[in-house]
């Protein structure tokens, strides 16, 4: 019985990427698809007897057969029951999913084809779980665990280990939080749901010089910090981080996620004075937004031309978070890629805490 299996990294699928053409659906048609779905989601959708027919392709505007053909490129990583050497964990050559579960791939020197059977009890060569990726998703992995790509950095066996342990034997990806609009496109074959295209957009694409690009021309970027009188009114306000040095508060600061830093800022009037200082935010960036690739954060601070000397990078970070923000019906292909990047960054950092966890 034939059916899709998953990358165990990202959650998409090896096949059936279906990108439409202008004559498959309007522009509009596709806004409407996307629209009503939309409505499905919040729970507000209301019956439309003149509703259009469902349509299963992506928008050929958002992505193309280009930008989704590293869904096809295929590797897994396994355990040899025998292995003599170092490790018993392999990292097979590239490959292809064969279907019903069933994948080949290249192993060994010289290499031969070879099927293994993904999620699966394995074979007699092979005896546990075989796991799927994407080389790209895998090079985001490496880099949440290692801070490079080589794979010679990371314990194949303890990252074994972390994966076959969220291994659904009888399922098709591994129990990770994959993201909504992908685990709804996890069905018996992959569903090409329009509205969703940046779940397939090529995490590795850059936007270095759409960043670079956006500093140099956004004047909303130079607005510089409202200042806030410390006394209002009559009152002092106080506050528990008063009698700490602002470098410990900064460091305290730079330990919270981007969310919990705004909320922290919103409530304490404080917080908020000492976190308008730039050259905190040009930190900030580099650490809450670690998947945005070192020559993409370098383009803050250096390009062809250099960065305004007014940029307020405060405001910085809040573009590139909203701009970045995996969310459904996205509809810039500039950003699409790495919105698909930070979703795999999330997974993976997850999946860390078991790799890490192994490694002590």
């Amino acid at each position: 019985m034939a059916f899709d299996c998953y990358c165990a990294i990202c959650g998409v699928g090896f096949s059936g990427m279906r990108v439409g053409s202008p004559s498959d659906a309007t522009p509009d048609r596709r806004r409407r698809c996307v629209e009503r779905i939309a409505r499905s989601l919040e729970g507000t959708t209301t019956v439309d007897a003149d509703e259009d027919e469902p349509i299963y392709t992506y928008d050929p505007r958002l992505v193309d057969s280009d930008n989704v053909a590293w869904t096809s490129q295929l590797h897994c990583l396994g355990m040899h029951d025998d292995a003599t050497g170092k490790s018993r964990a392999f990292i097979s050559g590239p490959g292809y999913y064969a279907d019903a579960g069933e994948l080949a791939v290249k192993i060994g020197q010289p290499s031969k084809r070879t099927y293994f059977n993904c999620y699966g009890f394995g074979t007699d060569e092979v005896p546990g779980p075989v796991m799927p990726f994407h080389w790209c998703c895998f090079e985001i992995l490496l880099r949440t665990l290692t801070g490079t790509t080589e794979p010679r950095n990371v314990n194949l066996e303890a990252l074994y280990d972390a994966m076959s342990s969220l291994c659904n034997w009888s399922g098709s990806a591994l129990r990770l939080p994959y993201g909504e609009d992908v685990l709804r496109a996890q069905g018996k074959y992959w569903q090409c749901l329009p509205g969703a295209e940046y779940s397939v957009s090529h995490p590795g694409t850059s936007i270095k010089d759409a960043i670079q690009t956006h500093i140099q021309t956004n004047q909303n970027l130079r607005i510089p910090p409202v200042d806030i009188d410390i006394t209002i009114g009559n009152r002092h306000p106080t506050n528990p981080f008063g009698t700490l040095p602002t470098e410990l508060i900064h460091h305290i600061c730079s330990l919270l996620p981007g969310d919990s830093l705004k909320s922290l800022i919103q409530a304490s009037l404080f917080i908020h004075l000492v976190t308008r200082d730039n050259a905190f935010w040009k930190r900030f960036i580099e650490s809450d937004i670690p998947w945005l690739d070192e020559a993409d954060t370098h383009a803050l601070r250096t390009s062809s031309s250099s960065p305004p000397t007014d940029l307020n990078y405060q405001l910085v970070h809040q573009w590139l978070d909203a701009a970045t923000t995996p969310t459904y019906g996205m509809a810039d292909p500039v950003f699409m890629g790495a919105a698909n990047r930070r979703r795999i960054w999330g997974v993976c950092e997850e999946l860390s805490r078991s790799y890490r966890a192994l490694c002590k």
